[in-house]
């Protein structure tokens, strides 16, 4: 019976989707297939699969380390398909990085021929986060199981474990006695942690109430996370922790409203650290309701949208949300729905014969046309056209992707490649010597999850391009957009006879999967206006005469002027210095300490410089207050996300402290949450590739600075 009775799942740093994966699958036999960086959630993965005894054998596989070169990916992929006898197999390529999704996709379709198989478009997967579905290539999907998982199931994956398994006793007594029996046990205690533990224990005791036995759902009180690198100490803690299905909402109670907007990003970081992404935050606040509570925390960080974070009046949420039901609509909606049906008009079938690649790889001589994506960061796509120069390019922007100015921008990074040290050209001189002609958007965008909708245009488009005497031959570039448009890209090329490639920012290098690495010409020439949206230009001055008053409470200037002067000493090239904007106003500036203060600029590369002051002020006017360790480091990670959203690959964050205090304790914590202390240590030089891992250093202005702050990045 041609029916799987083996599965493939790729595991990426977010072992979730792989854990679920696995579950759902029915398959006898599972390979988990990651990366030497990602082995240790494999392996966490594997115990738990193995634990809940749902297939034969479970094992781990490695693709080596590096997992951005198409070759052991792939040489992985086909041999775990000749150990299984050429058989049919699952594949879900949700985790792993782009180049794993795209070369395991690629090679299941390659070894799963339709005319053999013609069920093997539903044999490959990828996980639809917003339904709960594992979504196949034929547009259908199997609802993800998640039986026998529990909460120590989904932090045990993560690397995380309870340090404490019983709940504190002051709060159980609240939840058993109320607070009479707190106070016959515990008469000497204060006021305010009375109100705290009696706040603690009725939202607790209100939970487990209205979960109580209720299906695939748990509730925990008060829990320490035991700190990786101090067994015996904790490195997280939550107030309560409430799971349905597979997911999770971390509980924290506050006695003071404003304590709600300082802790909020700490708390989602130290949540998602633990449970991944699948993971939402509750704060419920004591006292009187504050109208825009809400409001303010999103002011405070964009990142912590309503969808993620919940905040909720104590005596408002003990009154509105009386059922379960209430609580699973307020903070696990859409959970169990069905699968999304198919798109009417989707092309169900690849072209039977692929088309066969150029002997040699075309380069600007042989007039390419190149086919590209528009993600979330528009360096990529800039890239793309600088590496390639091609005759004409399409671009395929998503529904989420932002065009405005990239069609010039584009336009320019490609006149700029083929006549280096010109003039920067203007829109009138780029019409007119048709280089914005040369660029085009598709006329709808694509839908960003749907690969063969992506396959369909873009296959349509080089179908169209070919029709020329002579045919051009045509590139496809999948380094940017999603999974999904990467993916289709590539199908398109294969069915079409194109190169398909990919830009390795680590060794500037691009990979055709036909001919190999290729070495970049020069570096592209980037609009970079276009790429920090809320950045100007810093020229001259130091950022300490550019600032106003408050703003030299969130971050320490002199610490960044002190960063910026040695790079900018020690770049080769040209460097371009861009200060975040917000800290020229008085209001704006409370929060800048979640973004990079400066973005420093080598050609195509971006170095964000972050220095988050160590006594900030909350409100315009308002003390100044002491930051926490949990605080400082999530305001470190939450630059580093600013800036990754757009520069991606192409940036890194340099996080800036002075030395004395517990700085040791803070670095850890930002470790921690960039998963270091999943075994291979914090980086200790600036490098490229893996834009979501600080780097942190501890730096006095007013003596010598440390070795790194002098590495020429312009010859990285």
């Amino acid at each position: 019976m041609d029916t799987p009775r083996a599965a493939v799942v790729l595991v990426g740093q977010n072992p979730t989707p792989a854990l679920l994966s696995s579950l759902t699958l029915p398959a006898e036999h599972l390979a988990l297939v990651a990366s030497d960086g990602t082995r240790p959630p494999a392996l966490r993965v594997a115990a738990a699969v193995e634990r809940l005894g749902c297939h034969a054998s479970v094992r781990v596989v490695s693709v080596g380390p590096d997992p951005h070169d198409f070759g052991p990916v792939t040489d992985t992929l086909r041999a775990l398909h000749r150990a299984n006898g050429g058989e049919p197999w699952f594949l879900d390529y949700t985790g792993g990085t782009k180049v794993m999704s795209v070369a395991a996709a690629l090679l299941h379709e390659q070894a799963l021929p339709l005319e053999r198989h013609p069920r093997a478009r539903r044999w490959r997967h990828y996980l639809d986060t917003v339904h709960d579905t594992l979504r196949t290539a034929d547009g259908s999907g199997r609802p993800v199981v998640s039986d026998g998982v529990d909460l120590r199931t989904l932090a045990a994956i993560h690397g995380a474990y309870w340090l404490h398994d019983r709940d504190p006793e002051p709060v159980r007594l609240v939840v058993q006695g109320g607070r009479q029996a707190l106070q016959a046990r515990f008469p000497d205690l204060s006021p305010a942690v009375r109100r705290g533990v009696v706040a603690e224990g009725r939202l607790l005791s209100h939970l487990l109430r209205h979960t109580r036995r209720q299906p695939d759902t748990e509730v925990v009180g008060p829990r320490q996370v035991a700190d990786p690198r101090h067994p015996e100490d904790s490195v997280a803690d939550f107030d309560a922790v409430v799971r349905h299905r597979h997911r999770v909402l971390c509980v924290e109670t506050k006695s003071r409203p404003e304590d709600v907007v300082a802790r909020a990003g700490w708390t989602v970081a130290k949540a998602r650290r633990v449970f991944g992404t699948a993971v939402q935050v509750l704060f419920v606040y004591s006292g009187p309701a504050v109208p825009g509570l809400r409001e303010r925390v999103t002011a405070y960080n964009p990142a912590l949208t309503p969808r993620t974070v919940h905040v909720w009046n104590l005596d408002e949420l003990l009154s509105r949300l009386t059922s379960f039901e209430d609580l699973r609509r307020a903070f696990f909606p859409g959970l169990g729905g069905p699968p999304p049906a198919a798109p009417p008009g989707r092309n169900p079938l690849p072209d039977p014969e692929p088309g066969t690649c150029p002997e040699h790889h075309p380069g600007p001589e042989d007039r390419p046309v190149l086919v590209t994506s528009l993600g979330g960061s528009r360096l990529g796509t800039l890239t793309a056209l600088h590496a390639h120069r091609p005759a004409r390019a399409l671009i395929l922007p998503s529904r989420q992707s932002v065009r405005d100015g990239v069609r010039e921008s584009a336009a320019r990074t490609l006149r700029a490649a083929e006549h280096p040290g010109a003039p920067r050209a203007d829109a009138a001189l780029l019409r007119e010597s048709g280089y914005r002609d040369r660029v085009r958007f598709t006329p709808d965008p694509v839908d960003g999850s749907d690969a063969d909708a992506v396959a369909s245009v873009a296959q349509a488009w080089i179908v169209g391009e070919r029709d020329a005497d002579p045919a051009p031959p045509v590139i496809v570039d999948i380094t940017t957009g999603t999974k999904a448009m990467s993916l289709g890209l590539a199908l398109a090329a294969r069915r079409t006879g194109a190169c398909t490639t990919y830009q390795l920012a680590r060794g500037r290098t691009v990979v055709c999967l036909t001919h190999g690495p290729l070495p970049l010409r020069g570096r592209a020439s980037v609009d970079w206006p276009l790429v920090l949206p809320g950045y100007t230009p810093l020229t001259g001055a130091p950022l300490s005469d550019r600032v106003c008053r408050t703003a030299r409470t969130q971050v320490d200037t002199a610490l960044l002027d002190a960063a910026r002067a040695a790079l900018v000493r020690a770049a080769s090239g040209p460097v371009g210095v861009w200060m975040d904007a917000s800290l020229g106003g008085a209001e704006e500036c409370l929060t800048a300490q979640e973004r990079p203060s400066l973005v420093l600029t080598f050609d195509d590369r971006a170095v964000g410089l972050t220095a988050p002051a160590w006594r900030r002020r909350r409100t315009p006017g308002g003390p100044v207050r002491e930051v926490g360790r949990g605080a400082w480091a999530q305001s470190v990670f939450a630059a580093t996300l600013h800036l990754n959203t757009r520069c991606d690959v192409a940036g890194t964050v340099i996080a800036l402290t002075r030395p004395g205090g517990d700085v040791s304790r803070a670095v850890e914590l930002v470790d921690w949450i960039a998963h270091h202390a999943d075994g291979e240590g914090p980086p200790d030089r600036i490098a490229f590739g893996e834009p979501l891992r600080p780097l942190v250093v501890v730096a006095d202005p007013d003596a010598a600075l440390p070795p790194l702050l002098r590495t020429d990045v312009s010859s990285l």
